[in-house]
């Protein structure tokens, strides 16, 4: 019996072993090495306050105005449901609801979602465009490359799993979308967005010249979310817009002073440096309107002293009640997509400039993470949804946003 009971011992000692064993193998091999995002401010690195939607929100009451947030996806094929999933999860960060109120195609292919939403903190409203549709003509090119066993229309060769499924969704579905916006069919693309740009500054496009701004709100707050490919095109677009519509002395307008209410941009899996290399395609001049003898080396820093320059023709008075710009660009490490900014290479030193490295999905043996989710995990995580609903305090925890499950990745 004694025999017995020390054997039965012996055995559960090992199985507890093994447990513990196995566990320090489970914590070796899957990591999140960025589970708590870290903030840092350029250039030097340090950590630092920025305002979240319920800041501004709160900011646009007191102004006697109401926050207005333009939000732009990135590459890969979107449909509506996109607007709808962002709406929700942004509304269940700041613990309200979000209603649909209307959609305008603005053009053929590009679409703009109309959104309002209802907080504890207050009311403020939202556009979501779509562009995606734009390029799938050109995208539909690409088929051929697709498994199938028609050889005539489809790949009817072996892959890999995981290089198969990389082949036909990351590049022919969604790389494709960044290639067909640096060469001349993406002038549609361009032109599509600076009339939503125009619509999203309170004005009303006009063909043949800048924006007409007469009946906007030259004061109210706007806040800038954009995915992926989509600060490159949203930042080309807003460049356009000032650049037609500021006076050729400079100066403030009713463009300058428009611009000038830009209070965050929050940019999620930014490639803006990697596009830069293909530089944007110069505007095309306007009758009567001065342009610019060529593109800047950053797309954000020429928003940046777009922002900058509108400022400066402003009273003091109103000027000394608004925080300097802000930008605040998400990145995980492992995204092989998205790049982190540096104030020194983007030229926006006039401008706070914050990084968040955070972590989207497990990364195993220290050696990979998902690709596909590494880029589009921003999507459901937590702490992003968390700081850009409620921004983050030097010293305090780190706002999460509840659990509402992982979206469609790529």
């Amino acid at each position: 019996m004694v025999r017995r009971d020390i054997r039965r011992r012996i055995i559960l000692g090992g199985f507890a072993a093994m447990a513990l064993l196995m566990a320090m193998i489970a914590i070796t091999i899957r990591t999140w090495p960025y589970a708590n995002p870290v903030i840092a401010q350029e250039p030097g690195g340090q950590d630092a306050s920025f305002d979240g939607i319920s800041q501004l929100i709160a900011e646009a009451r007191r102004r006697g105005s109401m926050l207005h947030v333009l939000w732009t996806h990135g590459m890969c094929t979107h449909e509506m449901n996109w607007a709808a999933d962002r709406a929700m999860r942004l509304a269940s960060a700041l613990g309200g609801a979000a209603t649909q109120t209307g959609a305008s195609e603005e053009t053929t292919g590009l679409t703009r979602l109309l959104y309002r939403f209802d907080t504890p903190g207050g009311e403020f409203d939202a556009t979501f465009v779509l562009w995606s549709p734009m390029t799938q003509s050109l995208k539909r090119e690409l088929a051929f490359d697709s498994p199938g066993s028609d050889r005539a229309r489809a790949f009817p060769y072996e892959r890999a799993t995981l290089n198969g499924g990389l082949k036909t969704k990351l590049v022919n579905d969604c790389l494709s979308d960044a290639v067909v916006y640096a060469g001349q069919h993406g002038d549609p693309i361009r032109a599509a967005m600076k009339l939503a740009v125009c619509r999203e500054l309170g004005g009303t496009p006009v063909a043949g010249q800048p924006c007409d701004l007469t009946g906007a709100e030259l004061d109210r707050p706007l806040a800038v979310i954009t995915e992926s490919l989509g600060s490159k095109i949203l930042l080309d677009a807003a460049r356009a817009v000032f650049v037609e519509g500021r006076p050729a002395a400079g100066g403030d307008s009713a463009t300058t002073r428009r611009f000038a209410s830009v209070q965050m941009i929050y940019l999620m899996a930014n490639q803006i440096p990697l596009l830069d290399i293909a530089s944007p395609l110069p505007i095309r001049p306007t009758p009567g309107i001065r342009e610019e003898v060529g593109p800047r080396s950053s797309s954000l820093g020429r928003m940046v002293d777009m922002m900058d320059e509108a400022r400066t023709g402003m009273p003091p008075d109103r000027l000394a009640l608004m925080a300097p710009p802000t930008v605040v660009a998400f990145t995980d490490p492992n995204d092989l997509l998205s790049y982190r900014l540096i104030s020194t290479m983007l030229d926006v030193s006039r401008a706070r400039l914050i990084n968040v490295i955070a972590t989207n999905e497990t990364t195993w043996f220290g050696f990979l993470e998902r690709p596909d989710s590494a880029h589009c995990g921003y999507t459901w995580n937590r702490n992003v949804f968390g700081l850009i609903a409620h921004g983050h305090k030097v010293g305090e925890p780190l706002p999460e946003a509840p659990d509402v499950g992982s979206g469609k990745c790529l």
